[in-house]
């Protein structure tokens, strides 16, 4: 079985901010999502991105589990008549993966797309980086339209700058070799 690309760091080794002390979560835990096809939406989390199906109790709900590294996520499904909102959720990945992104994707059959905001129309060849997190990222859709994007941390210095490239140019102008 092939190894999932999105996985949680073990052991991140990029300049984190300093724990917040006046909280008590460590992350999300679980996320729910309208869809407007119960079995499209199963397929698509299951057998695109490897969600495991932990409960489904009737045919307009389910909850989907994602344990990866001993850190369990869910992603809940409801059946709705219509979309009225779409939502966009990230998903973490490897710095040491960031390259495998977009083949990832493609090799499922989702194309990535670049986001509403950059107003560029066509799929995205290479990851985008955002200069000031530093972070490399890909986006796509589930069938309902959600804004789903495969997100690595880099361990570059950030350039708040820099607003948004390609990897292949922050690859140039990072103070870091790569």
């Amino acid at each position: 079985m092939q190894q999932p690309l999105i996985r949680e760091n073990e052991a991140m080794d990029i300049k984190k901010p300093a724990p917040q002390n006046n909280s008590l979560h460590h992350g999300f835990y679980e996320l729910f999502l309208p869809v407007s096809d119960m079995e499209r939406a199963i397929n698509f989390y299951v057998e695109k991105l490897g969600f495991q199906i932990g409960r489904q109790e009737s045919p307009s709900s389910a909850l989907l589990l994602y344990n990866v590294h001993g850190t369990r996520s869910m992603l809940g499904l409801f059946r709705v008549a219509a979309i009225e909102r779409r939502y966009h959720l990230s998903f973490r990945v490897l710095e040491e993966d960031v390259d495998q992104m977009v083949p990832f994707l493609l090799g499922r059959g989702i194309t990535p797309e670049h986001p509403p905001r950059d107003n560029i129309q066509g799929p995205m060849s290479e990851p985008i980086v955002h200069g000031w997190m530093p972070a490399a990222s890909v986006f796509f859709t589930d069938p309902d339209g959600h804004l789903l994007e495969l997100i690595a941390d880099l361990a570059d210095e950030p350039q708040p700058d820099v607003l948004y490239c390609p990897l292949s140019r922050w690859r140039t102008i990072s103070t870091r070799s790569h």
